[in-house]
Formats: structure tokens, C-alpha cells, sequence
């Protein structure tokens, strides 16, 4: 069974997985922070283009770009438990009806590419995902990649999402519309997956 540990220092709150053993089967153990001040460098670099990479860039004018906190949304530091920031999580919400009860979230992250392939991103899509359905009533997170980002796709199975199919033409990116593949994380899915 998963084990999420709360820890509130000064100035944040984070949830630490508390669970994961040394198993080589296991994620690594990561840590969601809030965003600080003296995060603003790095955030400056996740955003580029070279660490973003091509499934993540746009093209758009800034009054184009539509604001996360519009839409419920938030972010957080990804760091390993040394402190060392790796990276960033985000999320929004989504309407699949006009209750409150259909709201779903929507996440993404983006990992410094020298922390990438050691399944950070799995660890802390996985914490994200359950910190949301544990601090709402909603059931369902949902991410979606591009069809050929394949280490995404890789890293949100290894979190315990469920590929559900292919949303044709869902993303306008570069001048032209492209493919998503979209994965959920179900509340009914917590208990199912074990411990990571």
C-alpha cells in the first residue's frame, strides 16, 4: 500500500513518498515542493527550448498562451530528496460536465534532461496524481503526451496510468495540429496499484 507522508516546513508543504523500498523494481523516492523565489532560474531553464524539447514548444505569441491559474491550476518543484531540483510538475482543471463533480486534472511535467531516464518523471507523476485526488473529490488525472514521445509514454505507465487512446489533432503546436495519446489515473486505481 502506498504510504504518503505530509511534511510541512517553513514556508511549504511538500508529500514525500514514504513507501518505495530498495527493491530495483521500485521508483526513486522524489519530493513535491512549492515553487520559491530563488526557483525562478530554474524555471527560466525548464522553460527553454533545449530542455523543453520539441513536444513541448510552442510558437504562439505570450497573449496566446492561456494561464494555468485560470484554470485551477498550480505547479511545483521536483527534487530529489537531497534537495537537489530535477524538475517540474504542473496541473490544471477540466470539465467532463457542468457539475462540480466532473472536474478532472490534467497534468504535465518537464525533467532536466540530466536527470532524465532514472523513471524521476514516473515517481513524481505518480505523487502528483495521487497528492490531487487526495486533496479533492474528483476522480480522475489525466495526461496526455505527444504520439511520439515514447519515454513520456514509458514513464506515465510505469506511474500507474492507463492508456486510453489517441486524441486526434487535440494539440496546436508549431503550425500544425498533432496527435496526443491520453492516460488516466482513476481514484478506483489507488488501492489497485499497490505500492511503488
Amino acid at each position: 500500500m502506498k504510504c504518503l507522508k505530509y511534511i510541512a516546513r517553513k514556508d511549504e508543504r511538500i508529500w514525500v513518498d514514504m513507501s518505495a523500498s530498495s527493491s530495483s523494481n521500485d521508483l526513486p523516492i522524489v519530493v513535491l515542493r512549492e515553487i520559491r523565489e530563488t526557483d525562478a532560474d530554474l524555471l527560466d531553464v525548464l522553460g527553454s527550448p533545449e530542455v523543453s524539447g520539441e513536444w513541448d514548444r510552442f510558437d504562439d505569441p505570450p497573449e496566446a498562451m492561456l494561464s494555468g491559474a485560470y484554470y485551477g491550476g498550480g505547479s511545483k518543484i521536483v527534487q530529489l530528496t537531497d534537495g537537489t531540483p530535477v524538475g517540474h510538475v504542473s496541473w490544471i482543471q477540466i470539465p467532463y460536465g457542468p457539475n462540480a463533480m466532473s472536474l478532472a486534472w490534467s497534468i504535465g511535467i518537464t525533467i532536466l534532461p540530466q536527470y532524465r531516464g532514472r523513471h524521476l518523471a514516473a515517481s513524481a507523476q505518480h505523487l502528483l496524481a495521487e497528492e490531487l485526488l487526495g486533496r479533492s473529490g474528483a476522480n480522475r488525472v489525466q495526461a496526455d503526451t505527444d504520439i511520439g514521445n515514447f519515454p513520456e509514454q514509458k514513464a506515465l505507465e510505469r506511474a500507474g496510468f492507463t492508456r486510453e487512446g489517441i486524441a486526434r489533432g487535440a494539440q496546436w503546436r508549431c503550425g500544425e495540429w498533432h496527435d496526443r495519446v491520453v492516460y488516466s489515473y482513476l481514484r478506483e486505481d489507488l488501492p489497485l496499484r499497490g505500492s511503488l
